[in-house]
């Protein structure tokens, strides 16, 4: 009785920490609104097919034929903009529901699937590097959490069908295999991260490739990568940074990709949050442990500890490689939020393999109460302070980490304010005569950092100013620069 109390009182612990994440990003996606491509693309499907914007943007724009592809949401956006906040809520609120379903997946007991959904909850929400261009826009997310949350439903169908070997599931199989082949058609970098993460679970588990349902899922997603890195708007592009782009510029990729993974991850485990959130999930990998007849999944999936750490950290730097080597340019701030995501998974992995191979002794007094308590006021103290390592006086108190920023733009009123701004705006620009003079709007006096992206500038010919004022059908806009003359 005293051990059930003991995980009941844990996992009320582990499911308020988690709600207490969610609930300041849900608050504030009903105070978000839509930028940039969201309109261009959201006017764009107005008038064209799904069909022909996916198969345009193929040969000429990217290979992420996916997220043209699921760009049905903004064409449903481009009839329905009052429906903005509802999509970027359902999207933050799929994700974390896939969390959970991961983690019900690894184990059939309750409790510890969800001490585990809200772990790996808090993980991937705390440190998630930009909110605002990875949750409430909804291009962004579109393109880089959509293949997130299909990417946890697709561990969670196999890790079902590979603890039911002996029951005939062949619709269960197909669907596998479709989302084999559609999450790497996002973007680049799923196409890159994904094949890394079969090759991981196919050397852990030691499946064979050979059988149609193994290593069908395994030819989708080599068939879905090729595709979307070898379309021809990226070989345009190649051949378009010059030919100086060849030895010395993969040279220069490789030291600058080394360079910004290395800075990546070391400040994803600076402040210690991650580092804390494993201690107190190790009570959980003795309920985790392999039974005394039959390995657990996530026993198999860890048999070989040096596997994630080094898919984790190839990944990582991989993506960085692809990005300097193909653009020229260091990977955009949505790119850091799915590799964050991408390290967190790859890291808990390692961390679980690490862990259920500690000497008794040692497992023994970390997860003791005393050891457990402190932990949890350690992670309470680096949750509330901030990540100041340069120790200056006007970084005191600054972006302590996601989610505490998200409550300051919702406490504050901050994010109340930017909504009423943005809808005064709307309001305007709809009553306005679409043929009239161009239309000065106000600055955003108000830009809170977990959901203001980006706002349209001071030209009104600029392609987010025309994309704005086309999309609500009004005269033309621009926005003066607060302080500047009218």
């Amino acid at each position: 009785m005293r051990v059930l109390a003991s995980l009941l009182s844990r996992q009320l612990l582990f499911i308020l920490a988690a709600a207490s994440c969610v609930l300041p990003l849900g608050v504030l996606a009903f105070y978000s609104h839509p930028a940039l491509d969201d309109f261009a693309i959201g006017h764009y499907l107005r008038s064209r097919t799904m069909g022909q914007y996916v198969l345009s943007t193929y040969i000429h724009n990217s290979g992420r034929y996916s997220s043209s592809l699921f760009s049905a949401v903004l064409k449903f956006f481009g009839t329905h903009p009052q429906a903005y906040q509802l999509l970027i809520f359902g999207g933050l609120l799929s994700f974390v529901l896939s969390l959970y379903a991961v983690a019900s997946s690894v184990t059939s007991r309750g409790q510890e699937a969800r001490i585990l959904g809200s772990l790996l909850t808090i993980a991937a929400l705390v440190n998630f590097p930009w909110p605002a261009e990875g949750i409430f826009w909804l291009t962004g997310l579109i393109a880089y959490l959509y293949p997130v949350i299909l990417t946890a439903l697709l561990a969670a169908l196999l890790s079902w069908l590979y603890a039911h070997p002996q029951r005939p599931h062949r619709v269960l199989w197909v669907i596998a295999l479709l989302l084999g082949f559609i999450i790497p058609g996002f973007s680049e970098i799923t196409a890159l991260l994904l094949p890394l993460v079969y090759l991981g679970v196919a050397v852990a588990l030691r499946i064979s490739v050979r059988r149609w349902s193994w290593g069908g899922v395994g030819a989708a997603i080599l068939l879905g990568s090729l595709l979307t890195l070898g379309s021809p708007a990226h070989f345009a592009r190649w051949q378009a940074l010059g030919p100086g782009h060849g030895v010395a510029g993969l040279v220069k990729g490789l030291l600058l990709a080394t360079g910004g993974a290395t800075y990546c991850v070391v400040n994803w485990l600076g402040n210690g949050m991650l580092l804390i959130l494993v201690l107190l999930g190790l009570p959980l990998t003795s309920k985790l442990a392999p039974g005394p007849t039959q390995p657990s999944l996530l026993h198999r999936l860890t048999r070989q500890p040096w596997l994630w750490p080094l898919l984790t950290l190839v990944g990582v730097w991989l993506a960085f490689l692809f990005c300097h080597v193909a653009s020229g340019i260091a990977p955009a701030l949505r790119v850091k939020n799915l590799l964050y995501l991408y390290f967190v998974a790859g890291g808990l992995l390692s961390a679980y393999s690490w862990a259920s191979r500690l000497n008794a002794r040692y497992m023994a007094l970390l997860v003791a109460r005393p050891v457990q308590a402190l932990l949890v006021g350690w992670f309470a103290v680096a949750f509330l302070s901030d990540h100041n390592v340069h120790l200056t006086h006007d970084d005191i108190g600054r972006e302590s980490n996601t989610v505490v920023q998200a409550y300051r733009d919702w406490l504050s009123g901050s994010a109340a304010r930017y909504d009423q701004q943005q809808r005064t705006r709307v309001a305007l620009l709809r009553t306005a005569s679409p043929g009239s003079a161009p239309l000065r709007l106000d600055p955003l006096l108000e830009q809170p950092r977990t959901i203001f992206y980006y706002d349209i500038s001071a030209d009104e010919r600029l392609w987010g100013n025309v994309a704005y004022s086309q999309f609500y059908g009004g005269p033309a806009v621009y926005v003066l620069k607060a302080g500047e003359p009218r």
